[in-house]
């Protein structure tokens, strides 16, 4: 019973005339609150519009800067061989040892 009674409510409220005697003025604060919602979608919808553009940038500043981290550590693996050490300072007057290295062990 208590349902028949709310949805007979409720298509009462859809099926005013707001351009009748006193429509607009009996449901001014509802038509406030729609209007106030309408707004505050808006609002929300362009925030989260923004937010998901600088989240897309930042993407992509990471990818690139990943990009750049493994371009730094190929060429820093390609300082690391001897060859390139043993040219760089080839006019310094420093050579290579002949000797192997001694290792100390700890008993």
């Amino acid at each position: 019973m208590l349902k028949k009674m709310g949805i007979k409510n409720k298509s009462k409220i859809l099926k005013v005339n707001f351009f009748d005697r006193g429509g607009i003025s009996t449901h001014f604060l509802f038509i406030l609150f729609f209007v106030f919602l309408i707004v505050l979608q808006i609002g929300v919808s362009f925030k989260c519009e923004d937010t998901s553009v600088r989240i897309r940038k930042y993407e992509k500043q990471i990818f690139d800067l990943g990009m750049k981290s493994m371009s730094l550590k190929t060429n820093m693996m390609g300082l690391y061989k001897r060859s390139v050490i043993e040219n760089r300072i080839k006019g310094s007057g420093l050579k290579t040892s002949d000797k192997l290295p001694y290792i100390i062990e700890k008993n």
